[in-house]
């Protein structure tokens, strides 16, 4: 797993992802190398979300295209992109098992949401960046 230096720069730092599915122990290692000097506390943050936002893409799509970290001057935006066929499933459940995580990227995140262009689909989250 390289290290991509494109997160500092504000471009897109890139983690592939794709039918086999990375550890998220992976994901999360690959994250922390790109936010390298960072708050820790903000890291931690951008972790759970992370987490989050991985599991759900898996859990939910047929196979989620890229992870994608961005370090801005007042931000960090995480953004998964997959493909837009996949819809989730909807079930009727009488005591909910899941369904919290996205409540917590919420609490975390300054803003969040779900932008549909060009067949695909990114779900993205700003967290905001401590200086």
């Amino acid at each position: 797993m390289a290290r991509d230096q494109a997160a500092r720069t504000g471009e897109p730092a890139h983690l592939p992802l794709g039918r086999q599915r990375p550890s998220l122990a992976t994901v999360r290692r690959w994250v922390r190398l790109e936010l390298t000097g960072e708050d820790t506390d903000c890291v931690a943050d951008v972790l759970l979300v992370v987490n989050e936002l991985v599991s759900n893409a898996y859990r939910y799509t047929s196979e989620p295209s890229f992870l994608r970290v961005v370090v801005e001057r007042s931000r960090i935006r995480v953004e998964i992109e997959h493909d837009a066929r996949a819809h989730p499933p909807l079930r009727k459940v009488s005591r909910p098992q899941r369904g919290y995580g996205l409540v917590l990227v919420a609490r975390l995140s300054d803003r969040w949401g779900v932008d549909r262009a060009h067949g695909g689909t990114v779900v993205w989250a700003d967290l905001p960046r401590e200086l």
